[in-house]
């Protein structure tokens, strides 16, 4: 399974008030539960860091481990309209790669994916990643 990973509002509260990546852990453990699951970046933090400084900043401090997982970084495209961008940018991914399998969105934008997209899972920008998220998200990939 693909899980394409957004930082702001999913890895740390957003806006970010100095607490970046304070909710990674609870990604760690997600990750931990499903080793079918590789991680694509998809956060706009992709236009300003490599892969490796992606991978770098979620899996120091007790992730290293997982660092293996993190794969990849979906293309940066440019859109004329911001609507359903993120998932354009997801799509391309798959496609470019040609993976028919399961995937899966953690994102706290919803605008930024289809209506109803039935790929995402919205996480709350104010709270971050929470452990009923990780409950929840781990039901989701068992039931696919």
């Amino acid at each position: 399974m693909i899980l394409f990973l957004d930082f702001d509002g999913v890895l740390h509260p957003h806006p970010n008030d100095s607490h970046a990546f304070s909710c990674v852990e609870r990604l760690w453990e997600l990750l931990r539960r499903h080793d079918e699951i590789s991680v694509v970046f998809s956060t706009g933090w992709r236009f300003e860091h490599d892969l490796d400084e992606l991978r770098e900043l979620v899996s120091a401090g007790g992730g290293e481990d997982l660092a293996a997982r993190f794969i990849d970084a979906t293309p940066l495209l440019r859109h004329a309209d911001e609507a359903g961008s993120r998932e354009k940018d997801c799509r391309a991914w798959l496609d470019e790669r040609g993976h028919k399998g399961p995937w899966l969105a953690l994102d706290d934008m919803p605008g930024l994916f289809l209506p109803k997209s039935a790929n995402l899972y919205p996480v709350n920008a104010k709270r971050g990643l929470m452990p009923y998220d990780v409950e929840r998200i781990s039901a989701r990939i068992i039931t696919r």
